[in-house]
């Protein structure tokens, strides 16, 4: 039985006969994962200082275990795949991160301003 994993990939396959990607293993997707949800956190915490990407990447190395990837057979491109992980990571996830935040915070300040219009509205 197929994993949802490789479900997913093979619905990205160009035909149904030939496998033209590259089927990531389960470690790789847990070690990113893993690596999204610690850049996630630090964020939250450094966001506003200089040099952010150096506390992420400080973070990153403190709570990510690549050697899992090593372990599942692939010590002859692990660090093709530890760095390839660690920049796709980080040129995806901190713009993400800052798209999502500023987005929370521009609708905190609508509702606010809406608040605010509706008590003058009613007199208050």
């Amino acid at each position: 039985m197929k994993s949802p994993l490789d479900i997913f990939t093979g619905c990205k396959e160009y035909g149904s006969r030939v496998h033209s990607l590259t089927y990531p293993s389960e470690e790789l997707v847990e070690t990113v994962g893993t690596a999204v949800t610690v850049l996630e956190n630090v964020m939250s915490m450094v966001a506003h200082l200089e040099s952010v990407e150096l506390y992420v990447t400080d973070a990153r190395d403190k709570g990510v275990d690549f050697d899992r990837i090593r372990s599942a057979g692939c010590s002859l491109h692990y660090q093709e795949i530890r760095d390839g992980t660690v920049i796709g990571v980080t040129n995806v996830s901190i713009p993400w991160w800052c798209k999502q935040k500023n987005q929370s915070m521009n609708k905190a300040s609508r509702q606010k301003v809406l608040k605010r219009k509706f008590r003058i509205l009613s007199h208050q």
